[in-house]
C-alpha cells in the first residue's frame, strides 16, 4: 500500500518539477544584468549620404562599446528619430544586443527617410541604451545630429521686376529681383550690373542683397543710360555678375543675363507707349485762343463806345 501511495505521489509531482525547470530556464535566458551607464559608450560612427538629402534615405551606423568588467547580455539600443527623419515599414528603431563582452564593441545600422520638405540644417538624433525592448528602463541616453541639405546648388532666380520706358539716349531706372526657389538658404548675395555697348550703369553697379531664406526675395534698383546711337527697337541683354554662398558656406559665382526692351521714339508712339505730338491739336488750340481773344477784344471796344 505504501509503495502504491509513493508511486502516486511521484506521478503527481513530476509535472510540477518539469514546470519549475522551464520557468528557471526562461528566467535565465531573458535575465538582464544591471548595467552602469558609465560603462557604455554610444557614438554615431558615420552616415551616408553625407550630408543627408530631402526625400531620400540616409543610412546611419552606431557604435556601442562595453567599457565595464562584466559581459552585457540581452540589451537593446533604441533610436528615437524626430522631424525630418522617419522610420520606414515595421522598423521600431530598436536593435537587439545579445552579448557584449568587456572591451567589446558592436556596430548597428539604421535606415531613415528624410522628409522631402526638410530645409538645410543640423537636426537632433536621440539614442537610448535600454534593458528592455520597450525602453521602459533606459540606462543611458545620447544625443547626436545629422546634417541635411539639398545636396546641390541653391535655386536662385534672377529677373527684372520693372523698368522705365527706355529710348535711345534716355536715362531711367531698372529693378532687378532675386528669388530663392530652393530648399536651402542663400546668404551674402551680391549682384553687379556690367556695362555693355548698349547701356552704361550710372548708379552704383555692385549692390549687396544679403540673405534669402526659402521662398524669399529681394529687389535692387539700378539707373542706366541707353546708348543714343541705337537705331532700331530691340531687346537689350543686361549682363550680371552674381556671388553668394549657401547655408553650408559653399561659395557660388555665376554670370547671368536678363533682357529688357528699348524702343525708338517712333515705335514707342506707334504702340502707345509715348504720347503722339499732333499738329492739328496745336492748330485747334491756336484757333480757340484766337476766338476767345477776339471776343474779349470786342467787349472792351463796346465798353469804350458806351
Amino acid at each position: 500500500m505504501r509503495k502504491f501511495i509513493s508511486i502516486l505521489l511521484i506521478i503527481t509531482l513530476l509535472p510540477l518539477v518539469s514546470a519549475i525547470e522551464v520557468i528557471e530556464e526562461t528566467t535565465k535566458t531573458y535575465s538582464i544584468p544591471m548595467v552602469d551607464g558609465k560603462d557604455i559608450t554610444i557614438e554615431r560612427s558615420n552616415y551616408d549620404p553625407l550630408p543627408a538629402e530631402p526625400g531620400k534615405y540616409v543610412d546611419i551606423w552606431i557604435t556601442v562599446q562595453n567599457y565595464g568588467n562584466s559581459e552585457i547580455k540581452n540589451a537593446y539600443l533604441k533610436l528615437n528619430p524626430e522631424y525630418p527623419f522617419y522610420l520606414t515599414g515595421k522598423d521600431t528603431g530598436v536593435e537587439y544586443i545579445k552579448s557584449l563582452q568587456p572591451g567589446g564593441l558592436k556596430i548597428l545600422e539604421y535606415r531613415l527617410l528624410v522628409d522631402d520638405q526638410a530645409l538645410g540644417s543640423d537636426y537632433p538624433l536621440e539614442l537610448k541604451f535600454c534593458q528592455d525592448e520597450f525602453c521602459e528602463n533606459s540606462v543611458k541616453t545620447v544625443k547626436s545630429s545629422i546634417t541635411v541639405n539639398t545636396g546641390g546648388k541653391p535655386i536662385l532666380e534672377i529677373g527684372i521686376d520693372d523698368y522705365d520706358l527706355f529710348t535711345p539716349g534716355a536715362l531711367g531706372k531698372l529693378i532687378i529681383t532675386a528669388v530663392n526657389k530652393g530648399k536651402i538658404g542663400i546668404q551674402f548675395l551680391t549682384i553687379e550690373v556690367l556695362d555693355t555697348e548698349d547701356y552704361n550703369v550710372i548708379s552704383v553697379p555692385r549692390k549687396y542683397l544679403g540673405e534669402l531664406e526659402t521662398d524669399d526675395f529681394e529687389r535692387e534698383t539700378y539707373q542706366i543710360y541707353i546708348n543714343p546711337d541705337i537705331s532700331d527697337s530691340k531687346e537689350v541683354p543686361i549682363k550680371l555678375k552674381i556671388e553668394y554662398s549657401d547655408s553650408n558656406y559653399k561659395n557660388y559665382n555665376s554670370a547671368e543675363e536678363v533682357t529688357f526692351n528699348v524702343f525708338t521714339e517712333s515705335d514707342a508712339k506707334r504702340i502707345g507707349l509715348m504720347e503722339k505730338s499732333s499738329s492739328s491739336f496745336y492748330i485747334l488750340l491756336l484757333l480757340l485762343l484766337s476766338f476767345f481773344g477776339y471776343r474779349k477784344l470786342r467787349r472792351r471796344k463796346r465798353r469804350n463806345v458806351a
